[in-house]
């Protein structure tokens, strides 16, 4: 019970506390402080309560059990408690304490008697101060939140007029552009229109984006600050830096929260007013584009089907525009790759003419590999070949390219068709041309046109098997006109008549300048490129032709050497066992024995020494043979390939060619003319026709044809001796006399080697004759000097055969 007693006291006691500062909080009235003073002075026989008036205690009833449990030590801790502060208490001195107490609760007694009046003077006007200081700031605070709230209203109507405006000057805009859409004559110009108007949306549709995200941001970034600067002003009351009391700050904290409310009101209108423009916006764009734009439309079909513009209105004009720029495209190209193919036969005759080309000292060649063609056929590749190969090509390159663009003169077009060209024999370096009525003709015929029409299908490309130019022209250009009669449904219109006309002057042009390409490479060839034909293709054939010349005659040489090793050996062992034993007469049948074996070597010797003669004379001919027709073929392929190069004087005229100076005839050749007593223009614009005649045809086989050397019956008469290789029938230009020249120089340079190379041959064989010769009168000179005979009259006088 006196436990409880003192948890009742103790539980009055704090609820007089919680009023006496309640009764502060309420400074402004002095009833609180009577209730206060009264407080002090009775207990209060209520139960205790707390500040915010919730109960101090939930319940004073405890059950016996509980406090048996909880406070069985209680009295033990008490005692001992006041047992240790017993002596603490001892030293204090209690009278004075008491006397100091009673001091003060007279003077609190004494200041609680006028305590009102104090508080009237002390605390209510300072405090009304304070609180008249806080109602004019939360009135500044008020007046500012409502001028910003203005200002954002004001910016918004501000914003949605000048969305308004926007939208009037776009329309504006758009029409101004779709009245100027009759004044364009061109698509480009058309497209600029709708360019333009593509910009002016799209400069709208930024507008109205810039303006849209203003609104929306008055309509929520912008309440959502002034909800935060209310916050901040209740944080400010809540802060007690202000000294505002519990009371301001819950009336000021429900006028902000009507604030707050009256805020979400506005940035909810503003909300819905910017949504509501954000779903105008495309319209407002799409409206007046879509409507551009369909008199745009308008606008192009009419001027498609007016000029022959548009996918379907200008198909006629781009299909025909199309094949011709094809068409010079093929010509440009096909002009490029002879350009390239005359630069691989310019590299090839500067090569080094005193020397056999090997393949692998060949330029390169991007476009095609003469040798693939020797491979297939089974003919051996030379030098040679690929040289007049490549040139074949170049030669039926220009011939056919000039006849497509019409290069030539009408009376003289019919010479330089493809078909005009000479099938040349470009892979068997004998022949110049094919031989038709050879075994094995057809499947000649073949490869060569088979070399022919695979290198000029990678040359000319599509020009091969196309028609000439203008009949390619002219067939676009009815195909353009049927197609433009079908696509507008009667006559061919205007605008299509004068582009077919300007398409065809423009093709002509460009025709013109493909023909003028043809004729500078023909004149350069004649003039520059082909001058060291000669001296390469002549001078690599005799430096073939005398390392085969050398080989042939070392290979013939030596198909006997071992059994002329054989001979040697055996007369070697023969004179080796003819020793003075033998001159006894019981020794008579092993030397006759002897004798006629050494006579038998002897013969068969001999036989093979005149053999081998023969044989040589046969590798030397059969050589010499070969070079002949070699050179005269090749000599007269280089003439046939530099006759079917276009002359300059068989091109049709150009634009330009009346300001060139014709050049003048030379005065030897206007001699040459006053003497023959022909016409000094006889020859008009072609060259002066001149018989190029032959090499000897029998003169290296003509060094054989004396003793020792067999009988030649081929040379059986003088008259085969003067023979000629045949005499070519061209014309003459100072080309056609450099081929002639080199060819003459490097047969007598083959002749003088081939003299040579036949004195050494006859020497070797001579001396191996005689070296037999002298080597069987040694044998006879031994055999009787053993015998006894010096009068040489004994039975080896004959060489033992007679003996026998």
């Amino acid at each position: 019970e006196k436990i409880l007693g003192i948890l009742a006291a103790a539980a009055a006691g704090a609820g007089a506390s919680a009023g006496a500062a309640e009764g502060e909080g309420e400074a402004a009235d002095p009833d609180g402080a009577e209730e206060a003073d009264a407080g002090e002075t009775a207990p209060s026989q209520e139960v205790p309560k707390l500040r915010d008036g919730t109960l101090v205690l939930e319940t004073l009833d405890f059950e016996p059990s509980w406090l048996e449990e909880n406070l069985t030590t209680l009295r033990t801790t008490v005692f001992t408690q006041l047992t240790a502060d017993r002596e603490h208490l001892d030293r204090i001195d209690i009278t004075a304490t008491c006397e100091e107490v009673r001091r003060e609760l007279d003077q609190r007694l004494r200041r609680h008697t006028n305590r009102k009046g104090e508080v009237q003077v002390e605390w209510y006007v300072p405090r009304h101060t304070t609180v008249a200081k806080h109602k004019d700031k939360f009135e500044r605070h008020l007046v500012d939140v409502a001028k910003k709230s203005q200002a954002h209203d004001e910016s918004v109507e501000d914003l949605c007029k000048q969305m308004e405006v926007a939208e009037q000057t776009y329309q504006e805009k758009l029409e101004s552009l779709r009245q100027r859409l009759q004044e364009a004559e061109t698509l480009p110009m058309l497209t600029a229109f709708e360019r333009q108007a593509s910009d002016t949306s799209s400069a709208f549709w930024e507008a109205c984006q810039n303006i849209k995200s203003k609104l929306l941001h008055l309509a929520t970034r912008a309440p959502q600050e002034l909800q935060k600067a209310n916050k901040d002003f209740l944080k400010m009351c809540r802060s007690g830096e202000e000294q505002y009391s519990q009371s301001e700050v819950m009336f000021y904290n429900g006028e902000v929260e009507e604030l707050n409310a009256a805020i979400e009101a506005k940035a909810k209108q503003r909300e819905e007013r910017t949504r509501e423009l954000e779903e105008q916006l495309d319209e407002k764009r799409q409206g007046p584009f879509k409507a551009f734009m369909e008199n745009y439309d308008e606008s192009v079909e009419d001027l498609c089907a007016t000029k022959g513009y548009g996918k379907k209105y200008g198909k006629p004009r781009r299909k025909a525009q199309g094949l011709c720029r094809t068409l010079v495209a093929h010509s440009a190209t096909a002009k490029q790759k002879v350009t390239e193919l005359i630069e691989y036969v310019g590299a090839l005759c500067e090569l080094p003419a005193d020397g056999v080309v090997p393949f692998s000292a060949l330029p390169p060649c991007s476009q095609f590999r003469l040798r693939d063609y020797f491979d297939a056929s089974g003919e051996p590749w030379v030098f040679g070949a690929e040289l007049l190969g490549a040139l074949y090509v170049v030669v039926c390159a220009l011939s056919a390219l000039g006849t497509h663009l019409r290069a030539f003169k009408e009376d003289r077009a019919g010479r330089y068709q493809l078909d005009s060209v000479p099938s040349f024999r470009i892979l068997r370096e004998e022949e110049v041309l094919c031989n038709a009525e050879a075994e094995d003709a057809e499947e000649v015929a073949s490869a060569e046109l088979k070399l022919r029409q695979g290198c000029l299908e990678v040359v000319l490309g599509e020009l091969v098997k196309a028609d000439t130019f203008d009949a390619e022209i002219k067939n676009i250009v009815a195909d353009a006109q049927k197609d433009s009669q079908e696509t507008f449904k009667g006559a061919v219109p205007d605008f299509m008549t004068r582009f077919l006309e300007e398409m065809q002057d423009s093709a002509n042009v460009a025709r013109r300048e493909a023909a003028r390409g043809v004729r500078e490479w023909s004149d350069q060839l004649r003039s520059a490129g082909l001058l060291r034909l000669g001296d390469v293709l002549f001078g690599e054939l005799t430096a073939r032709a005398v390392a085969e010349l050398r080989q042939g005659t070392r290979e013939t040489q030596a198909a006997t050497v071992a059994q002329w090793a054989d001979f040697d050996g055996k007369r070697a062992a023969h004179e080796h066992r003819l020793s003075p034993g033998l001159s006894n007469p019981n020794a008579e049948a092993e030397l006759r024995e002897l004798i006629e074996a050494e006579a038998a070597r002897s013969e068969r010797a001999l036989a093979m020494a005149g053999e081998d003669r023969v044989r040589m004379a046969a590798c030397l001919r059969s050589l010499g043979d070969t070079f002949v027709q070699r050179l005269s073929a090749s000599f007269l392929s280089a003439v046939r390939l530099v006759d079917g190069i276009p002359l300059h004087t068989h091109f049709d005229a150009l634009p330009g060619d009346e300001q060139a100076e014709n050049p003048r005839m030379s005065i030897k050749r206007r001699m040459r003319h006053l003497q023959n007593g022909t016409s000094v223009d006889q020859w008009g614009d072609g060259l002066p026709e001149r018989r190029w005649v032959g090499v000897p045809q029998h003169e290296l086989r003509a060094l054989l044809r004396s003793d020792p050397w067999p009988e030649d019956e081929a040379l059986a008469s003088e008259e085969t001796l003067q023979e000629q290789t045949p005499a070519i029938d061209s014309f003459r230009s100072p080309l056609h006399k450099r081929l002639y020249e080199r060819r003459n120089f490097y047969y007598d340079r083959y002749l003088a080697e081939f003299k040579a190379e036949v004195e050494r041959r006859n020497s070797e064989l001579a001396a191996r004759a005689e070296n037999e010769e002298v080597g069987q009168r040694n044998w006879l000179s031994m055999v009787r000097q053993l015998q006894g005979d010096s009068s040489g009259t004994g039975p080896g006088s004959d060489g033992g055969g007679a003996a026998a």
